[in-house]
């Protein structure tokens, strides 16, 4: 029999050091709690959030993108903690990216990305911009950037892109029934959700669902539903699913916005061109002329009227921030006014003095005045010409090209439905909030600004595992995944 050897003593500080110790211990973090309550909650939350991205960091990016979600609805401390996940995420998972594998994966387009940067904070020190104004408007235009860096860190298989899927159907099942609730009780959920009375179109009343506005209902809407009519093309259809579909595209229509009426007709008819059975697009092919013939010049009013009603005449909301942005731009050629001075977030709360000297203070939509700023952030590009100048807006131009570049081309000769789904499905997010960055600040507001460069990150991590040799399904957790891991 072989001999076991006893076990070792077990090593215990003794009682007059221990005691002593244990009630400092509780001494000095009661007196924390109850001499500076919030930076010991700042604390045990960043805690919390290096440990759940460091153990648990795709449930970590989940819980960021739930929270872009629902910041509209939680003001101010919605913000900031949106901000705060994003950036603690991206800081704590390259890391550890580094210690595990020695090297990071390089979002596509990061170089560009990294030259906007520059030439913004650039700008912002010739023009003697506050760091915190300059840094505060430095991270709202990248953090979508930085959750598109953060997925590139993680290893992505179908197990993963199907917890997506799952994800997915849910926030679009609570979408349309926050929408039927919304037509069905126009008035109490309106109140109840945006704190506002119905905007009312004849005996319709705009849906707004578990949103403020009716633009950021029609803009998730559109892109779920060109996600989940994706799925139903190139992975698995089913009659729940066309009927998501349809109730996804239904009710974004009400939200009577002219975006989410082209986004939805261009990402249908696009992804049923791409992605469609060969019948289905003889189908639309033969049906398409009658279509136009019987809805497209009604539609056509429609685009025109809204165009003319935002542009027409140079003296709209959108017109005159759009002529200050190149105004700017030409000033300040080429890296413009820096950073949070230009149609940004930052640069209505604190209100630029850019806008002062364009005399916007006096344009309703664009003023100071209580009430008179409500278009300020009604543009993307604009801003991004303003703020960074022609250099900048080049550089973010060039970089979100390469991020829709990589979701055109297979990750694999042999790649799985569900990698095809989520190429096509990213490729139409990131359109569709290109189209809608003509008319909101979609790199930057939520709730749609943390889903564009998803797809973008999980591919170039995906294509980073192949040239590495490991596969789609190899984890840099060397062995054998445990049931915690898969829980990951």
């Amino acid at each position: 029999m072989t001999p076991v050897a006893p076990p070792l003593p077990r090593r215990t500080l003794p009682a007059y050091v221990a005691v002593p110790a244990g009630a400092l211990v509780v001494v000095v973090v009661t007196a924390a709690a109850l001499l500076a309550p919030l930076a010991v909650a700042g604390a045990v939350a960043l805690t919390g959030l290096v440990a759940l991205f460091w153990w648990r960091p795709r449930a970590g990016l989940l819980a960021t993108v739930a929270s872009a979600l629902l910041v509209t609805q939680l003001g101010a401390a919605g913000g900031a903690l949106d901000e705060g996940m994003i950036v603690v995420g991206a800081a704590v998972v390259t890391v550890r990216r580094l210690v595990r594998e020695g090297h990071v994966v390089r979002f596509p387009g990061l170089l560009w990305f990294s030259a906007f940067g520059l030439a913004g904070v650039a700008s912002s020190l010739l023009h003697d911009v506050p760091t915190t104004l300059w840094l505060q408007g430095g991270l709202l235009l990248l953090k979508a950037v930085l959750v598109g860096h953060t997925a590139a860190q993680l290893h992505w298989g179908d197990l993963e892109l199907a917890r997506i899927v799952r994800a997915g159907t849910v926030v679009a099942v609570v979408l349309v029934v926050t929408g039927v609730l919304n037509v069905a009780f126009p008035g109490p959920w309106t109140a109840l959700v945006a704190q506002s009375t119905p905007e009312m179109h004849g005996p319709l009343a705009a849906v707004v669902g578990p949103f403020r506005l009716p633009a950021a209902y029609g803009r998730i809407a559109v892109i779920l539903a060109a996600a989940t009519l994706t799925y139903q093309l190139v992975v698995r259809a089913s009659a729940r699913g066309y009927a998501l579909v349809l109730a996804l595209g239904g009710l974004s229509l009400l939200t009577f916005r002219v975006k989410s009426f082209v986004g939805l007709v261009l990402a249908t008819a696009g992804v049923v061109l791409r992605a469609g059975r060969p019948w289905v697009v003889r189908l639309v092919l033969v049906a398409l002329p009658a279509v136009l013939l019987v809805a497209g010049p009604t539609a056509w009013r429609y685009v025109v009227d809204d165009v003319q009603l935002y542009y027409g005449g140079g003296y709209s909301a959108r017109a005159l921030l759009t002529a200050g942005g190149l105004a700017l731009a030409a000033r300040d050629f080429p890296l413009g006014a820096g950073l949070g001075r230009y149609g940004s977030a930052t640069a209505a709360e604190h209100y630029s003095p850019e806008y002062v000297s364009l005399g916007f203070e006096h344009v309703w939509g664009l003023g100071r005045a209580e009430g008179w700023g409500a278009f300020l952030l009604d543009t993307q590009w604009p801003a991004l010409l303003g703020e960074t100048g022609w250099l900048g807006a080049a550089c973010y131009a060039a970089g979100t090209l390469c991020a829709l570049a990589v979701l055109l081309r297979r990750v694999r000769p042999d790649e799985s439905a569900l990698t095809r789904w989520l190429r096509i499905s990213g490729v139409c997010c990131l359109v569709l909030v290109l189209l809608d960055s003509v008319g909101a600040a979609a790199f930057s507001s939520p709730p749609s600004y943390v889903l564009i460069h998803l797809a973008p990150g999980i591919v170039a991590s995906m294509r980073a595992d192949v040239r590495a040799g490991a596969g789609a399904d190899v984890r840099a957790d060397a062995g054998a995944r445990t049931p915690a891991e898969v829980g990951a």
